[in-house]
């Protein structure tokens, strides 16, 4: 089991590096890069949770297709360059 580091208003994965996937093999490892984050990057201890990697689910948002219209749901933290609603993802 694994574990990520969850900012408790948005539901999206918090990291201290680039990746934004990072998952933790212990809670012990999760809990100290969460106190971490809290001393570097300004987080309070009550605004992020760690959570089991398997019952993480992460937010949709829907956003409208840019050639046909429709309105399709996409995970809210996809890069802009694989969003259907941007020009770059069609311009690939």
């Amino acid at each position: 089991m694994s574990y990520v580091i969850v900012a408790r208003g948005t539901g999206l994965i918090v990291t201290d590096g680039p990746n934004k996937s990072r998952a933790y093999k212990t809670y012990g490892a999760a809990r100290a890069t969460r106190t971490r984050l809290c001393k570097k990057a300004g987080w309070k201890a009550g605004e992020l949770s760690i959570v089991a990697r398997d019952t993480y689910q992460a937010p949709k948002i829907t956003v409208k297709n840019l050639m046909t219209g429709k309105d399709v749901e996409i995970d809210a933290d996809t890069p802009w360059c694989c969003n259907p609603a941007s020009e770059t993802y069609w311009s690939m």
